[in-house]
């Protein structure tokens, strides 16, 4: 006998034994808080890791700020070194979180972080843009000690930083705090 096949008659999912209990109100504000809770301890995480990587680049730059031939390669270190800097504060002061009804900071002090910010990344942006110039001009057929593609560097951690926080932005609890519905007792 080579193998019994047993048939299983055809049902619905709905008809199922089991009965899919539905979450009452306070079961559902318990999973929202939760998931928003691993959703901003995830993104601490990664604030902290997207933080540290710009700082740990910059260490690239420190021989030649202290010990370049020229006077103008130590200056485009020191530029580069100051590009990963400003990186690596733009990611540790960014918000973890958007504010749900777009409302502005509520205090001065937020105010003023928030326009730096805002001054900050197209600063940084125009910084690593002259870098990526200069490297053009540059090229492989330097008299620098330091290799130029370096320059490239401070460029693709501002990209990498500002696309980090968007994905850990686009996470929004909101959505399923609008899918909740009001239990109502019989």
């Amino acid at each position: 006998m080579a193998a019994v096949r047993l048939r299983k008659a055809f049902r619905y999912p709905e008809d199922s034994d089991e009965e899919h209990e539905e979450l009452d109100e306070v079961e559902q504000e318990r999973v929202i808080q939760r998931l928003q809770g691993q959703n901003d301890a995830r993104n601490a995480q990664y604030s902290l890791i997207f933080t540290i990587i710009p700082l740990l680049s910059a260490t690239i730059f420190l021989p030649s700020v202290l010990s370049a031939a020229s006077v103008a390669e130590r200056f485009l270190s020191l530029v580069g070194l100051a590009s990963l800097s400003v990186t690596a504060y733009i990611m540790r002061t960014s918000p973890l979180r958007l504010d749900p009804k777009g409302k502005k900071p509520m205090s001065v002090a937020d105010e003023r972080l928030a326009r730096i910010r805002a001054v900050l990344v197209p600063a940084n942006g125009a910084v690593c843009l002259l870098l990526a110039v200069l490297y053009c001009f540059i090229g492989a057929g330097s008299s620098y000690g330091s290799r130029p593609v370096l320059y490239l560097i401070p460029g693709a951690m501002l990209v990498t930083i500002l696309l980090a926080q968007q994905v850990m932005l686009s996470v929004d609890l909101t959505s399923l705090k609008d899918l909740q519905y009001e239990y109502k007792g019989a």
